[in-house]
């Protein structure tokens, strides 16, 4: 992808893959063109909908291929509501991530109290802590069972997927069964999940009729049942159905550019004083009082995800009809239209030094960053972590872009700070390979291993 990226200069190109042709696009026409295409033209739920193979992960749900059909209730519940009430949970989620820290961290420890694991898996149990207080409270969110299962489903999509997608459609309802029926994983989420749904569509019901006054818990289930598009009478399972699948891509998401981040951290040893002592200053009070803030952080994540991006492409969209740009470039019906990202994050043209890691190329010029530390700016000036802009596709593109970016910056940042504050961080083998290829997955190896000696008072 990257080599045709090149070799077309700006123009489309396409590149043949088992299961569909992608006509990958850049330039600003082209985007343009893409935005602006018929909702029964270009499809991203449909593209969504090949990729994540519901009919096979998710117990048969299925999405509507035209953009915008089933309503957009989600959009607000993770994109506004959310972000709304962050400040309120912010001091809870701080805790949380804390006490996942000392839990998988205390035991089996160096006599110096250092303990060696690998990132990945970290990672991603503390965010799967993370992400259960924030989308179900106490009621699933303490369960350890429960927690221990959606994490095992959460595994479960990824591999089903990928391998569905490939796999010869003679064949899809034989494989499919078998991932679908696996260990009954999927019955069980969605059977607990759908329980809580259920006992709070009754308590709404009860609220408004006046006959209990108990506030509803302020998660994301409670959201996204207060958003759904009331003409289209969503019942407990079409609503539990949009939670699992937030859930899915919050996780997937979060764990793979957290990890990165702290492989980073290992690597870049020089960015660690300079953001502890951000991390220690008013600016981490203004961020967990605002929600804004610590530019140097934010930066640096950023540039961890443009330095390791998880997906080769971006702004996937199929195609539900022969749809033609201007120019004559074709994408025909079934294949996808998409940005070549990562190809695009590793351009001089957009990025000046843009295969070195420059881990404050985002901040502001005025900010205080010390010689040495600061080697590239972008000449279109300072952004931030959540901005959109014409050369950064990690959200997405045009009006379809990730509603849950704001809860993902805050949750990263926060799992971070607790690293940064608390340990000391190095890469057992500073060699050990730490990104694996599959397809357009760009994914953290899951055996790297970083050893977390606690930092002295």
């Amino acid at each position: 992808m990257s080599a045709e990226y090149k070799k077309a200069k700006g123009a489309a190109f396409s590149v043949a893959a088992p299961d569909h042709d992608h006509v990958f696009i850049s330039s600003k026409q082209h985007l343009k063109e893409c935005q602006k295409a018929k909702k029964d033209e270009l499809s991203f739920l449909a593209a969504t909908r090949q990729m994540f193979q519901p009919t096979y992960t998710m117990l048969g749900h299925n999405w509507l291929d035209e953009r915008g059909a089933e309503g957009i209730g989600y959009v607000k519940a993770v994109g506004t509501l959310l972000p709304e009430r962050m400040r309120e949970i912010m001091p809870n989620m701080r805790f949380n991530i804390k006490t996942s820290f000392n839990r998988l961290l205390r035991d089996q420890c160096n006599p110096d109290g250092s303990k060696v694991m690998p990132a990945p898996a970290l990672i991603k149990k503390v965010m799967c802590d993370l992400n259960g207080y924030a989308f179900f409270g106490s009621e699933l969110g303490q369960d350890k069972a429960f927690m221990e299962t959606v994490l095992e489903y959460n595994e479960l999509v990824v591999i089903a997927s990928e391998v569905l997608r490939i796999t010869p459609t003679f064949l899809k309802g034989w494989v499919g069964t078998f991932f679908r029926d696996r260990g009954g994983i999927q019955a069980r989420v969605f059977k607990m999940i759908n329980g809580v749904v259920e006992t709070r569509l009754r308590e709404k019901a009860d609220r408004e009729a006046g006959l209990i006054d108990t506030p509803a818990p302020s998660d994301l289930v409670t959201w996204t049942i207060d958003t759904a598009p009331t003409e289209l009478n969503w019942g407990a399972r079409r609503i539990t159905y949009e939670v699992i699948a937030l859930w899915f891509g919050s996780l997937h998401a979060l764990s793979a550019t957290t990890s990165y981040a702290l492989y980073d951290l290992c690597l870049y040893k020089e960015y660690l004083s300079p953001l502890r002592e951000e991390l220690s200053s008013e600016e981490f009070t203004n961020f967990m009082n605002t929600t804004q803030g610590l530019p140097l952080l934010d930066s640096f994540i950023k540039e961890s995800t443009r330095h390791n991006p998880m997906e080769a492409m971006s702004g996937r969209r199929q195609a539900l009809k022969d749809f033609y740009y201007s120019d004559g470039t074709k994408v025909a019906k079934g294949a996808w239209t998409c940005v070549p990202a990562k190809a695009i994050l590793q351009d001089e043209q957009y990025f000046p030094d843009a295969l070195r890691f420059n881990g404050f190329r985002f901040v502001p010029h005025k900010a205080n960053v010390p010689d040495g530390v600061r080697k590239a700016l972008q000449p279109e000036g300072p952004s931030k972590l959540t901005d959109i802009s014409p050369h950064y596709h990690s959200w997405g593109i045009g009006s379809v872009v990730c509603p849950g970016r704001f809860y993902a910056s805050v949750a990263m940042k926060l799992v971070l700070e607790h690293i940064v504050q608390n340990y000391e961080v190095e890469l057992v083998d500073p060699k050990a390979e730490r990104a694996s290829i599959w397809r357009s997955y760009v994914l953290p190896v899951e055996r790297t291993k970083v050893r977390f000696t606690p930092r002295s008072a």
